[in-house]
């Protein structure tokens, strides 16, 4: 039974995020705004221009941007493990 409960308070939290009341106030950390939970201590992202809680898709968007740009590497060194690889034999010794 608590396995039950436990799976419908996960589906809970990734529908509606945190159930808890106690929470702290909106504080402002490292140029981001958020309350934390003192039941679980779950982060919900706050925005500080309307001082409501972030959609899950401003979240990704906002530790997308905080990440930098994607590096994205062209060429691949002669030695690569793609080309020793295909040198490889399947036959039997």
């Amino acid at each position: 039974m608590t396995w039950i409960h436990s799976l419908l308070g996960f589906i809970y939290d990734i529908l509606f995020g945190c159930r808890h009341w106690s929470q702290t106030r909106p504080f402002t950390l490292e140029k981001q705004t958020y309350k934390v939970c003192l039941d679980c201590g779950k982060q919900i992202y706050y925005s500080r221009e309307r001082m409501t809680p972030l959609s899950a898709r401003e979240v990704r968007r906002l530790k997308t941007a905080a990440a930098g740009p994607l590096n994205v590497i062209a060429d691949m060194p002669q030695g690569s493990f793609l080309t020793r690889r295909a040198n490889k034999s399947n036959a039997a010794a």
